[in-house]
């Protein structure tokens, strides 16, 4: 399977980078020239064409024609849909997805403008959280890869961090706190968070 992807950033850097694992054909287009070097380093097997995705010449020379797919995958919502529209249209792409930066923009993704896919995070989630309760959330989302673990603790009651803000914490550098269960409710950590005993990281 082809795809190009219009979109550099960490979001298309490493769906491309995942597609190339699994043996897919794939071209990144990303309008940085900065970014194009150091993609060129970060995705390895992947052809990176530098130019604005929302040029046909650029796509031109992404060879989107060719293309089983179009993946609109920019940090900004025009883009994705003048991409998804020129892939679909002028192109005659088989399948075009779209990501959607802001909510709010989300009725626009439709094939009207030539998205199949639309892709939303907050959509996602919203689904998630209709079918697991908060608790369980946390839990299924650990995950195990070469260089990242995400996993769950409970803070007991004797915990020296009980009382503590997170900014009065010496984590190491490596470590990250994403979320915080407490009393029921998810907090956003901030270094003025103050723990409590029991509370989920």
């Amino acid at each position: 399977m082809f795809t190009v992807i219009v979109g550099g950033g960490k979001v298309g850097s490493h769906l491309a980078k995942t597609l190339a694992a699994d043996g897919h054909s794939v071209t990144l287009v990303e309008v940085d020239p900065e970014r194009c070097e150091l993609l060129g380093d970060l995705v390895a097997g992947v052809r990176v064409v530098c130019g604005d995705g929302d040029e046909p010449y650029v796509l031109d020379d992404a060879n989107v024609r060719n293309a089983d797919a179009v993946v609109a995958a920019t940090g900004h919502d025009e883009d994705n849909l003048v991409v998804c529209l020129l892939g679909k249209l002028e192109y005659g792409v088989p399948l075009t997805i779209g990501r959607i930066n802001n909510p709010a923009n989300a009725w626009l993704y439709t094939a009207k403008f030539g998205v199949d896919v639309p892709v939303s995070n907050t959509e996602i989630m919203s689904e998630v959280l209709k079918k697991v309760s908060i608790g369980d959330i946390i839990t299924r989302l650990r995950l195990n890869a070469e260089d990242m673990v995400i996993d769950e603790i409970v803070l007991p009651e004797d915990s020296a961090a009980a009382g503590k803000t997170l900014a009065e914490l010496s984590l190491p550098g490596c470590a990250q706190i994403m979320a915080i269960l407490s009393g029921g409710s998810i907090v956003v950590p901030r270094g003025d968070t103050r723990l409590s005993a029991g509370d989920e990281l």
